[in-house]
C-alpha cells in the first residue's frame, strides 16, 4: 500500500494537472483589461439591458477591451432585473432580450454567447422559458452559457431540463447565504446539482476557494472586481498570492 507521502504527492500532481489543462476565461465587463493568460478566449461584455417598472433600458459595452485578433469572443449579454422597483410586466421584455442575445451572438468567435441574467424565484418560470426560446432562436453552430446564481445549484427546479448547453454557477458574491455556500461547494460539493459540479462555473480571485475546488471544472470563468487592472492581474488566478 502507498505511503500516506506517496499519496499526498500523487493527489498534488493529479490536482496540479487538472488545473493546467482546465480552461480559464475572463470575464470582461466596462472597462476591464484582457490578462495576458486569457488571450486564447474571453466572456466580453456586449450589452446591458435594466429591467425596471414599466420600462426597458438597454446600453451597449461602453469601449471595446484592445485584444489580439486571435482571441475568441464568447460575447455576454447582461440583463438585470430591478429589485428596487421590479418590472411590472417582465413578459414585455421578452422580445428585445432575444433581439439582444441573437445580436451579441452575430459577433462571437467562440462559437458561444451568453446570458447573464438573475431572476427571482416569481420569474423561475419566465426565465427557464426564455432560456428554451434562445436556444431555439440561436443557429445550431452558436451554443448558449447561462450563468446561475450560487443558491439555484440546491433547486432542482432552477436547473432541471434548462435548454442552456451550459450552466455556469457563480460561486461569488453570495450574499448573506455565502458562508453556508461556500462551505457546501468547498465540502459536500455532490450535494450540488449535476449541472454545477464540474462542467463550469465562475470565480473570483477577490474570493478564493482552495485550488481544489476549481480544479473540478473543465472550464472557468473568472470575474475580477479591479477589472483586471491591479498589479498581478496577468499572473493566472490560481497562481496569485494576492486577491
Amino acid at each position: 500500500m502507498p505511503s500516506l507521502f506517496l499519496r499526498l504527492i500523487l493527489s498534488a500532481l493529479l490536482l496540479c494537472h487538472c488545473a493546467a489543462r482546465a480552461q480559464a476565461v475572463a470575464w470582461l465587463w466596462d472597462e476591464a483589461l484582457l490578462p495576458s493568460w486569457s488571450t486564447t478566449e474571453a466572456a466580453v461584455l456586449q450589452r446591458h439591458i435594466l429591467l425596471t417598472g414599466d420600462a426597458v433600458r438597454t446600453r451597449p459595452r461602453m469601449r471595446q477591451p484592445a485584444m489580439p485578433a486571435a482571441t475568441r469572443i464568447t460575447p455576454v449579454l447582461h440583463v438585470e432585473v430591478s429589485t428596487v422597483n421590479p418590472p411590472q410586466d417582465i413578459e414585455a421584455s421578452r422580445a428585445i432580450i432575444v433581439h439582444a442575445l441573437l445580436d451579441a451572438a452575430s459577433a462571437s468567435t467562440s462559437g458561444w454567447v451568453q446570458l447573464d441574467m438573475e431572476a427571482k424565484p416569481s420569474q423561475r418560470e419566465f426565465y427557464r422559458s426564455l432560456v428554451r426560446q434562445l436556444r431555439g432562436a440561436l443557429p445550431p453552430q452558436i451554443k448558449l452559457s447561462v450563468t446561475a446564481l450560487a443558491w439555484w445549484c440546491r433547486s432542482p427546479a432552477w436547473l432541471d431540463g434548462l435548454a442552456a448547453d451550459e450552466v455556469v454557477p457563480m460561486f461569488f458574491r453570495m450574499g448573506r447565504d455565502s458562508a453556508t455556500m461556500r462551505d457546501i461547494v468547498e465540502q459536500s460539493p455532490a450535494t450540488l446539482h449535476a449541472s454545477c459540479r464540474a462542467g463550469s462555473a465562475g470565480f473570483s480571485p477577490q474570493e478564493p476557494f482552495a485550488p481544489q475546488v476549481a480544479a473540478r471544472y473543465r472550464k472557468t470563468y473568472w470575474f475580477d472586481r479591479y477589472a483586471w487592472k491591479r498589479d498581478g492581474a496577468d499572473l493566472p488566478p490560481l497562481s496569485r498570492s494576492t486577491p
